[in-house]
C-alpha cells in the first residue's frame, strides 16, 4: 500500500508499519496498484500532520487534544471527503486505533468524549469502528484488500490477543473468550481460535473445543512461527476426538475414532521429532480400534520398513500393537529392533523374550532374560521367563537325564522367583535432555524389610550417567508402595537399579 503525502510531510514509512504496494490484475491486463492519497482535500492533508504529531507526542493530553480534533474534523460535513472514500476511512481508522490504545480510554466510550459531533451519547466500539473503516477501504479500493489485510496485524490486534492469552492463563474464561473475538474481528488468525478452544473445553464444551482447534491447524499452515501453537491444538484435538469416540456408540463412535487416527498420523508425519511420538502411536492403535479398522499394521509398517528413524520406544509400541494384530512376526521384528537400538531397553528385552516363548524359541529366551534379571532384578516375570524357557525344553528333550536337568534348572528359577524379598514393577519411566524419572512399584513379599533403592541412569551404550537413591522405608507383608527416583544428566536412554534384598 502507497501512501501519498503532501510536500513536507514525515516520511511515509513513520506513518505506518503496513506493507509495500501491492498490484492487483484488471480486465485487459492493465494492474492496478494500493494507492491512498491523503492530500486531498486540503483538510486531510493537514489532519495527516496533525496525526503525525499525536504519534510524536509525549504528553497524554497534548496527545489526546490533537486526536479529538482529528475525529471531530473527520465527523463535521464527512461528505468533503466524499471524493477520496480510501483516504479518509485510512485516517478514520489510524484515529480510532490511537484512541482505542489510549490508556483509560473504555472499549466502547461515549462518541461525544473522544471528539465525534454526530450521536454524542452514543457509544462507540472501537474495535468494531477500526474493522468497519478497513472493510469500507476495501469497498472503495479493492486492489488494497491484500494490504488492509497485513495492516489488520497492528498493536491493536495485539493489544487484544496478548489480553485474551493473559485472561486465558489467569483463569478468567469469560475474559479470554471477550478478546479473543475482539481480535478475531481485526485478524482471523490461530491465536483468538486457540484461545477459544481452550475456553471451550474447560467449559467442557468439546464440539467447540474440537472446532476451533481446527481453525488452528488450518490457518497456522506451513508458518513456523505458529508450530508450537499448531502442534498442540493437533495433539487436543486428537486426544479429545478419542476421547469422544470412546463414549460414542455405533456410527458416531467409528466417524469420530477415525477422525483421531487421521490427526494422530498427521501428528507423527509433521513431527516426527516430537517425545510424545510414542504415545501418539499408541493412540493412533486405540483410534483404530475403536473405529473397527482391521488392518493395524498401518501403524507400524514404517517401522518395519526403517526402524533406524524410530526411537527404541516407539518401536516397542510398535510390537505391541504388533501383538494386538496377532502379527507375531512382525511384532519379535520390532521388539528386536528396539532392543538392537536400546540393548538396555527393559520393555524391548521383555517383550523380545515373551515374544521368543510365544514361538517356541525357548534357547533363544536365556539372553534376553539374563539382561533383563540385571536391569530388572526384583521383577518376578523377568526370573520366571528362565523357568519357562526350562519348562519348554525340558518338554521337547528325549533322554530322562536331560528332562530331569531341566526340571531342575526350572524348579531353581522358580525359587528365585518365589523367595523375592519385594516384589517390582516399573510403574514409569520417562526421560528428559537432561534428567529422568524412574518409578518402581514395590510389593512386600517377606515379612517385613527396611529398603533404600538405588538406580543407576545409563546412556546410549550403557555407560553410568547418573546414580540415585529413594527410601522405601519399612514395608510390612503386603504392603504396596511407589518409589520415585530421579537422575540428573544429559543422555540419559535407560536405566537399572539394584537387587532389594
Amino acid at each position: 500500500m502507497r501512501l501519498t503525502f503532501m510536500a513536507g510531510a514525515v516520511a511515509a514509512a513513520s506513518l505506518t508499519t503496513v506493507v509495500p504496494a501491492t498490484a492487483v490484475a484488471q480486465p485487459g491486463g492493465v494492474t492496478a496498484a494500493c494507492n491512498i492519497d491523503i492530500n486531498a482535500p486540503k483538510e486531510m492533508a493537514i489532519m495527516s500532520l496533525s496525526y503525525q504529531q499525536a504519534k510524536a507526542a509525549q504528553n497524554p493530553e497534548q496527545r489526546k487534544k490533537l486526536l479529538t480534533s482529528m475525529t471531530k474534523e473527520l465527523d463535521t460535513k464527512p461528505e468533503r471527503f466524499a471524493k477520496n472514500p480510501t483516504g479518509y476511512q485510512y485516517l478514520l481508522s489510524e484515529v480510532l486505533k490511537m484512541w482505542a490504545l489510549e490508556p483509560g480510554t473504555p472499549h466502547a466510550p461515549t462518541r461525544s468524549s473522544i471528539g465525534f459531533v454526530a450521536n454524542p451519547t452514543e457509544t462507540i466500539d472501537l474495535v468494531n469502528a477500526v474493522d468497519a473503516a478497513y472493510k469500507a477501504i476495501v469497498a472503495a479500493s479493492p486492489a488494497c484488500e491484500a494490504d488492509i489485510k497485513a495492516q489488520r496485524q497492528n498493536e491493536l490486534w495485539l493489544a487484544q490477543t496478548q489480553a485474551a492469552l493473559s485472561a486465558m492463563s489467569g483463569g478468567s474464561l469469560d475474559s479470554a473468550e471477550y478478546y479473543a473475538k475482539r481480535s478475531m474481528l481485526l485478524v482471523n488468525g490461530p491465536y483468538p481460535h486457540y484461545v477459544l478452544a481452550n475456553v471451550a473445553n474447560q467449559k467442557n464444551d468439546k464440539k467447540n473445543a474440537m472446532m476451533h482447534w481446527k481453525h488452528v491447524i488450518d490457518l497456522s499452515g506451513k508458518d513456523s512461527v505458529y508450530k508450537d501453537l499448531k502442534s498442540g491444538s493437533m495433539y487436543y484435538l486428537a486426544l479429545t476426538q478419542l476421547e469422544q469416540a470412546g463414549g460414542a456408540q455405533g456410527a458416531d463412535q467409528v466417524a469420530l475414532a477415525k477422525d483421531a487416527a487421521a490427526t494422530f498420523k498427521a501428528l507423527i508425519t509433521e513431527y516426527p521429532d516430537s517425545p510424545e511420538v510414542p504415545n501418539h502411536y499408541n493412540n493412533w492403535a486405540d483410534a483404530l480400534t475403536l473405529a473397527k479398522e482391521p488392518d493395524m499394521s498401518q501403524v507400524y509398517v514404517g517401522m518395519l520398513a526403517d526402524p533406524d528413524k524410530q526411537s527404541d520406544i516407539s518401536l516397542a509400541i510398535g510390537g505391541v500393537v504388533a501383538t494386538r494384530a496377532n502379527k507375531t512376526d512382525d511384532a519379535l521384528k520390532l521388539f528386536e529392533a528396539s532392543v538392537k537400538k536400546n540393548p538396555n531397553s527393559r520393555d524391548g528385552l521383555r517383550n523380545v523374550a515373551a515374544s521368543y516363548y510365544a514361538k517356541d524359541r525357548f534357547k533363544d529366551m536365556f539372553d534376553p532374560s539374563r539382561k533383563l534379571v540385571q536391569i530388572d532384578p526384583n521383577n518376578y516375570d523377568a526370573w520366571m521367563f528362565f523357568a519357562y524357557a526350562a519348562q519348554g525344553i525340558g518338554k521337547a528333550a528325549k533322554l530322562p537325564a536331560e528332562k530331569k536337568a531341566w526340571t531342575d534348572t526350572l524348579v531353581k528359577y522358580q525359587t528365585i522367583a518365589d523367595q523375592l524379598p519385594v516384589k517390582v514393577e516399573i510403574a514409569g519411566f520417562s526421560r528428559g535432555a537432561d534428567n529422568a524419572t524412574l518409578t518402581l512399584a514395590l510389593e512386600q513379599v517377606a515379612a517385613t524389610g527396611t529398603y533404600t533403592v538405588t538406580a543407576e541412569f545409563l546412556d546410549m551404550e550403557g555407560a553410568v550417567v547418573a546414580t540415585a537413591t529413594a527410601d522405601a522405608g519399612a514395608l510390612k507383608k503386603g504392603d504396596r508402595k511407589n518409589v520415585e527416583i530421579k537422575g540428573t544428566g544429559k543422555g540419559i536412554y535407560a536405566y537399572r537399579y539394584k537387587a532389594i534384598k
